[in-house]
């Protein structure tokens, strides 16, 4: 089976190489913005063994790109991380069609950023759904949904590539099932549609007085790595927390606000007093002073009672 493949790296490394092991692969097509982003040692790789490549822009899928595909003629194409809508004339050049790879459930989780919103909601599994692309956004006929678990402290970057690895096997599932056009099931029942777009900035920043230590945790997981981490304030600087941990809370904090550190020392770590009486611990946050342990943050000068907030304002004021 003649297979173009388009996707970025590494998420779409396993799927290249087994396509390429197996001699499906025809060619590998990427999006010209996220090059410059890819890993560098896949993008190698491909060149080595001299793969035909074909970048897309927004300029070009309906013309070059179309001219191009028509040419090569394959019978499938494999779409995995990519941004741009094909249009409906191009997805009807393959044989099998487009089949995309999404890392989320559909039609609950449609969207550019499926892990994001189910880490951050926390939920307790997504799905590897793999589907028939049609003219609209992930409302094709859904050919394979597997089901992954979300293991508690798991971040999106850790879930996105636990996925990606399963994806060699899953193309091989596909490629079997794609020959029968009774294995397409439609998507669901509209009212459990939910199409979620890229978080604004207000969804990336953590709010003291409105979140949870959970739904705190959740967010900076949601947040590590594609969006640096979850953004909060420190005297009226933004900083992003790139990780934490829950801690037990002592019964003796009893006056403490949403935001406050109640401990930070250079061995045992900084803690912050959440809106549900319970602690987190700061295990790595980022500032204009680079990267740093909760402990290093200790060194800046930071002090117990000080706060994070969640906008650009001053210290909530306490009580005497």
């Amino acid at each position: 089976m003649k297979i173009i493949l388009i996707g970025s790296f590494p998420t779409s490394i396993s799927l290249y190489q087994y396509l390429h092991q197996n001699n499906h692969l025809q060619a590998v097509c990427m999006q010209e913005k996220t090059i410059q982003q890819s890993n560098q040692d896949s993008l190698s790789l491909i060149k080595q063994q001299e793969i035909e490549t074909f970048v897309i822009n927004n300029k070009n899928i309906s013309s070059q790109f179309k001219d191009w595909l028509l040419d090569k003629s394959p019978d499938l194409v494999l779409v995995c991380s990519f941004s741009l809508k094909i249009p409906k004339e191009v997805l009807h050049i393959p044989k099998h069609g487009f089949l995309n790879i999404h890392f989320g459930k559909l039609p609950e989780n449609r969207g550019p950023d499926p892990l994001f919103w189910s880490i951050k909601n926390g939920e307790k599994n997504t799905a590897i759904t793999i589907y028939q692309m049609d003219e609209e956004w992930d409302t094709g006929k859904i050919l394979i949904e597997q089901v992954v678990p979300i293991i508690p402290g798991e971040t999106s970057g850790m879930v996105n590539s636990k996925m990606s690895f399963m994806l060699e096997q899953l193309a091989e599932k596909a490629l079997h099932l794609i020959q029968n056009p009774e294995n397409y099931k439609t998507q669901s029942i509209e009212s459990q549609c939910i199409y979620n777009k890229h978080p604004n900035p207000e969804e990336l920043t953590i709010n003291w007085e409105e979140q949870t230590a959970d739904e705190i945790e959740n967010l900076v997981n949601a947040c590590n790595p594609k969006y640096g981490g979850a953004t909060t304030y420190y005297q009226g600087s933004p900083v992003q927390i790139i990780e934490v941990s829950p801690s037990d809370c002592p019964d003796t904090l009893t006056d403490k606000t949403p935001g406050e550190i109640v401990h930070i020392h250079p061995q045992e770590g900084l803690f912050v007093y959440c809106k549900d009486k319970k602690l987190l611990r700061v295990n790595i946050i980022h500032s204009d002073a680079g990267v740093l342990t909760g402990q290093k943050y200790f060194h800046l000068g930071v002090k117990q009672n000080q706060h994070f907030t969640t906008s650009i304002k001053a210290e909530p004021l306490i009580a005497t």
